[in-house]
């Protein structure tokens, strides 16, 4: 996972322990600070935004940008820093922002956390220049001695924790050269430009730094240490503490790493920063020197106010690299040579681990953070451990340990205990790297123990020795047998599935909030959380296309909710306004659908061509809704033509039929290699993410008018996906991104076989037909890390029943199905399923209980069809009837 992925899920893990939430309903009533809550003060008004508090003018709005004033903070200062701050803002009129209590300040500091926002605690808008150097000039005496970390995209002034840049005020937005939605400034020309917000101090170029500035800025360019004898080669790793670098000193070429600890910055649970730590494994390191599982340490330097710990460069690969190419449930066929191979591996790395361990508690320390990523293995298949941060004395009792999600040790376990705890779930995460579930609940991990003993035909006594705090876990192993109960037989119990993963979505839902309705995955706090993919409009889809029950308030929500969502930014089909316009008309609201979609419509053209949030995208939701309404008696004559010759009875509505016309004539000219303004063709190949989407398009449009060209256009569009896929060494065939290969529906050769299928159906196209037998092969594939629709299991087992000879439930699917018992989460008579990153539960149609809900229903062979034209454009008809996989992803 990327450092961005790992901020962002940090961030919506902080408070629920279930489902991922905004940070906003942290529970920290207990921390706030007193101007929180106390009264506004006279003629300020009070505005929450998420963990932050303004308090702006009752008269006047802020200014569209200009100099901003940031000030840092550590915990214990942080109270008299805000009064002494707040003071001066109202004596001079200032609005400003602060961070609302000490766990939210303590929260933002963590490691995980962005590091172009770390540190800062208060923000200031000061109206004009003037205002600005005046505030400056009576802060910084104020503040002056006054700790707090260094924020990165901002210029120090003085010596006290208060910082500047030029940057925007108020929200506006703008598209950056990579085509995405990002803040914006407003160059004097009145274009909205990118407001650059990296870890580098910038100003606008037409911007000119007041002449107050320039000592400082002077003051940070000389900072530095001239003898410092290392020069970076490469940076390895960046978070909130710091970074790891590579680096070569410079007189004997010796191979170096430098580990990064920034002051006040990167705190963790007890509130211990990066140079605290980073200090403390100077420690270990030096207690352990000469152990051949340790890295030489060559001491620490501090250059300018950041600390380096100065060590051994490991040549090698981690561990969770090496699980990465060997696993045997990934690569190969999983006969049992090939099990017995891997699992021999695996016990010659545990014996190893089991050593190094007991040579760090011989010397009297704990490690304390053992997992995948902090293990190297050398070139001749010596381990060395990494990252001594939280190595201490064994009976030390205070500092805590840290770890990996599922393969940390119960709060409190003494010191050689957690290291074994660490042991026996590294072993198993070789096994099973799936541990992530174990931190929703302990006994998860002894169903996984369980299954992979009877997988690899392990003897009783392998592995390392249980640890005790799994015997607790043990006795509450009531709702993993109920899921192995409904798994387990023949046939899976289609009827129980769907009833308790029903009941889960049903509990979840909040419809008093108006942030979410269900809960689902992070990026449905940026949309508003009405989207197809992560928001109610998907949830409500999957429950109206299964039958299940829905309460009207939902319907209400989520219009109301379409109706909040910035017309400027209205998104596609799965990430916005299109989509919902269609569910909304399936719910029964075709002209309130309509609405939305004109307003979606109205907006800039979207510059992607894909299915996800692009123009193929919306030009299938106004088939979708042209279907539905009929109610347009304009368009071109060509488009009436087309569709009367096609179907004289078809009622369509004309208008979105020539809006999908003109698209896909667009996407055509992108498959040809023609330069379309304002139009990119995706990078890589699938269903959502790739030209498949502008393939089902022309299968839709053919399926409406008859022309034959729209067929041919969907197969040029296919033969270009196609290019995209290689077949791998077992036989399946996957979409090669970079070094990534990829089976999944929305960016995968899952997705795109299915749209293949389809084409296939009514055209014979011998170099497609070829892809389908690996696809297949690849989709009923052992281990898939994730349960979800768009990028796991639920969508992978769904291709492959749709894909297959044999029928949707053929044994294979049928197994897959039943490895659903490595991701359910039993809750009295619900099931909840563990979304994207496996760190919380979701509901949403992407990747949590809707899309597996909508997949089980395909597999099961629920429903009716929903119309022969609408089939015949997604998917070739079923010999029961009902619809195909196709049509249910695309709202057909």
């Amino acid at each position: 996972m990327s450092v961005s992925g790992i901020q962002q899920t940090q961030l919506y893990c902080l408070a629920d322990p279930t489902y991922y939430e905004t940070p906003a309903r942290l529970p920290d009533e207990e921390t706030r600070y007193p101007l929180d809550s106390a009264p506004p003060p006279e003629g300020r008004r009070r505005v929450r935004n998420g963990l932050w508090t303004s308090l702006l003018p009752e008269d006047r709005e802020l200014a569209e940008q200009g100099w901003k004033i940031h000030v840092s903070t550590v915990p214990e200062e942080a109270e008299a820093t805000l009064r002494d701050t707040a003071r001066i803002c109202l004596a001079h009129g200032v609005p400003f922002k602060f961070l609302r209590s000490e766990q939210a300040l303590l929260l933002m500091s963590d490691k995980y956390m962005a590091r172009s926002g770390a540190g800062k605690f208060l923000t200031l808008y000061p109206p004009d220049e003037t205002v600005f150097l005046r505030v400056l000039d009576e802060l910084v005496p104020a503040l002056a001695g006054r700790r707090g970390p260094y924020i990165l995209s901002d210029l120090r002034i003085g010596d006290a924790p208060v910082y500047v840049r030029y940057g925007a005020f108020v929200a506006r937005w703008c598209t950056d050269a990579d085509g995405e939605r990002v803040p914006a400034l407003r160059h004097p020309s009145g274009e909205l430009v990118p407001d650059e917000r990296g870890v580098v101090f910038r100003v606008p170029p037409w911007v000119t730094v007041p002449e107050p500035l320039r000592p400082h800025l002077a003051a940070r360019a000389a900072a530095g240490d001239t003898t410092f004898p290392y020069t970076v080669t490469e940076s390895l790793q960046f978070s909130n503490a710091g970074g790891i670098y590579r680096a070569r000193h410079r007189e004997t070429g010796r191979q170096v790493v430098l580990r990064e600890a920034r002051p006040h910055s990167g705190l963790d649970a007890v509130g211990h920063d990066a140079v605290t730590r980073l200090h403390r494994e100077h420690r270990a390191l030096t207690a352990l020197a000469g152990l051949d599982c340790v890295p030489e340490v060559h001491g620490v330097r501090s250059v300018w106010e950041h600390h380096f710990l100065i060590e051994e460069h490991i040549e090698g690969s981690t561990l969770l690299e090496e699980i990465v190419a060997r696993f045997a449930l990934l690569h190969g066929s999983g006969t049992d040579a090939e099990l017995a191979t891997y699992t021999a591996w695996v016990d010659s790395v545990t014996e190893r681990l089991a050593q190094a361990l007991a040579a760090i508690h011989a010397r009297g320390f704990r490690f304390g953070d053992l997992h995948p990523t902090n293990v190297i293995i050398r070139p001749d298949g010596r381990l060395v451990l990494v990252d001594f941060e939280y190595a201490t004395a064994l009976d030390d009792q205070d500092t805590p340990v840290a770890g990996a999600p599922g393969l940390q040790a119960p709060t409190g376990t003494p010191g050689a205990e957690s290291d074994a705890y660490a042991l026996w779930a590294t072993w198993l995460y070789m096994l099973m790297p799936i541990m992530e579930m174990a931190g929703h609940d302990r006994a998860k991990a002894v169903t996984l123990e369980r299954w992979a003993r009877r997988r690899y035909r392990l003897a009783a006594d392998a592995g390392p020795i249980r640890p005790a705090a799994l015997r607790a876990a043990e006795d509450r192993l009531g709702g993993e047998g109920e899921i192995a109960a409904l798994l387990d037989g023949p046939v899976p119990d289609w009827a129980e599935l769907r009833t308790r993963l029903i009941a889960g979505i049903h509990a979840g839902a909040t419809p008093e909030r108006t942030d979410r309705l269900f809960p689902g995955d992070p990026q449905a706090f940026a949309t508003g959380g009405g989207d197809l993919a992560h928001g109610a409009a998907g949830v409500l889809y999957a429950l109206h296309r299964v039958g299940a029950p829905m309460d009207p308030a939902w319907t209400d929500w989520l219009s109301d909710a379409a109706r909040r969502r910035d017309p400027a930014a209205p998104g596609g089909l799965y990430g916005g306004l299109p989509g919902t316009a269609v569910v909304l008309s399936l719910l029964g609201r075709a002209d309130e659908g309509r609405e939305l979609f004109e307003r979606a419509a109205a907006a800039p053209p979207s510059a992607s061509a894909d299915l996800l949030n692009g123009r193929a995208g919306i030009a299938l939701a106004a088939l979708r809704l042209a279907r539905a309404g009929g109610r347009g008696s304009g368009g071109s004559a060509a488009a009436s033509d087309l569709v009367t010759a096609s179907d004289p009875d078809a009622k369509v509505d004309h208008d979105l039929v020539e809006l999908a016309l003109r698209t896909a004539h667009d996407l055509d000219r992108l498959v040809r290699g023609e330069s379309v303004p304002g139009l990119a063709a995706p990078a890589s190949a699938g269903l959502l993410r790739g030209l498949s989407g502008a393939a089902l398009l022309h299968l839709e449009l053919h399926a409406l008018t008859g022309d034959d060209r729209h067929l041919r256009a969907a197969g040029r569009a296919l033969e270009r996906e196609a290019g995209h896929c290689v077949t791998m060494p077992g036989g399946t065939v996957q979409v090669k991104d970079g070094r990534r290969h990829l089976l999944y529906l929305d960016q995968g050769s899952g997705g795109v076989a299915l749209v293949a299928q389809a084409y296939l159906a009514r055209r014979a196209a011998p170099s497609l037909a070829a892809l389908l037998p690996g696809v297949r092969r690849g989709c009923v594939l052992e281990f898939i890390r994730e349960p979800g629709l768009f990028t796991g299991r639920a969508g992978l087992m769904a291709a492959a029943g749709q894909l297959s000879s044999e029928g949707r439930r053929a044994p294979d699917v049928l197994a897959s199905v039943r490895n659903l018992s490595w991701h359910l989460l039993a809750e009295g008579d619900r099931l909840l399923v563990p979304g994207a990153r496996l760190r919380r539960c979701s509901a949403d149609l992407a990747t949590g209980a809707a899309g597996l809900l909508l997949a089980l229903h395909f597999l099961s062979g629920g429903g009716t069809g929903r119309g022969a034209a609408a089939t015949a454009a997604t998917a070739p008809p079923e010999a029961d009837g009902t619809p195909g996989l196709l049509e249910l992803l695309t709202l057909g």
